[in-house]
């Protein structure tokens, strides 16, 4: 069984046991006192599996037939090998993680949304379905770090990304496309139904002020629409149709809507 955080898996699994019995016992042998004789877990032989005193899971063996010394050994070394084999995949996915995802919004990095954008450009194109893009950049956000600190414009950073995940699906790419500015790609979507998701994401901003010590900073932005055209598979002219309406809002006093 394998640990993150209190979270356990199984590994590999052996027999007919239920998985929540062989948590209880993985917990037990790690000194966990909440699983107590009435849980009903049989005795197995446990071995942690510990990096650098870290517990990441443990082997366990039914102690029917009892093992023998030099079986509790290589099994023991079977969970040294195993511990470092687990660090490493979790080193991997952490490493993959921090490669697509901008930890702080927990929005897909820039370069990682150009990839989905391109893919997504080539099967709109052979779907014959929309596609459309938003492209937005906080108003006045210098102005919240020169005056708040850099500490509230990451709290403000954190809270848009929060709210772009409540407002939109789990199928739009969100991405923090550099600084406060942002991308979105709404698949399957005509550039009517983008405005209408733009409107709601950008109402949510507006009423959610982020507070901040004993005051609160205003969030609000001003956005870019556009639709993808048919048969277009350029990333780059779809992106600067959207950042050419958003200068538009900027110009037509922010916190606004424009299109192409």
């Amino acid at each position: 069984m394998a640990r993150s955080g209190s979270d356990w898996r199984r590994l590999a699994v052996t027999g007919d046991r239920p998985l929540s019995e062989c948590e209880a016992a993985a917990r037990r042998a790690l000194g966990d006192t909440s699983v107590g004789e009435e849980s009903g877990v049989r005795g197995d032989v446990c071995f942690p599996m510990l990096v650098g005193g870290e517990s990441l899971g443990v082997l366990g063996v039914s102690s029917e037939p009892p093992l023998t010394e030099s079986q509790r050994i290589i099994l023991a070394a079977a969970a040294e090998l195993l511990a470092v084999s687990l660090k490493n995949a979790e080193l991997f996915r952490s490493l993959h993680e921090t490669s697509v995802r901008d930890a702080l919004t927990g929005c897909a990095t820039r370069a990682h949304a150009m990839a989905v954008i391109e893919t997504e450009l080539s099967r709109s194109h052979r779907s014959k379905l929309p596609l459309s893009l938003i492209m937005f950049d906080l108003d006045h956000f210098k102005q919240i770090n020169d005056q708040l600190g850099h500490l509230c414009g990451d709290a403000v950073l954190a809270a848009v990304g929060q709210r772009m995940h409540a407002v939109l699906r789990g199928s739009d790419l969100k991405c923090r496309y550099g600084g406060e500015e942002f991308l979105v790609l709404l698949p399957d979507t005509t550039l009517t139904g983008a405005r209408h998701v733009t409107e709601s994401l950008r109402g949510k901003f507006e009423a959610s002020p982020v507070s901040w010590n004993e005051g609160v900073a205003p969030v609000t932005a001003s956005f870019g629409l556009t639709a993808v055209k048919p048969g277009e598979l350029d990333t780059i002219t779809v992106i600067g149709r959207a950042d050419a309406a958003l200068c538009r809002s900027k110009e037509s006093g922010r916190n606004c809507i424009s299109s192409d």
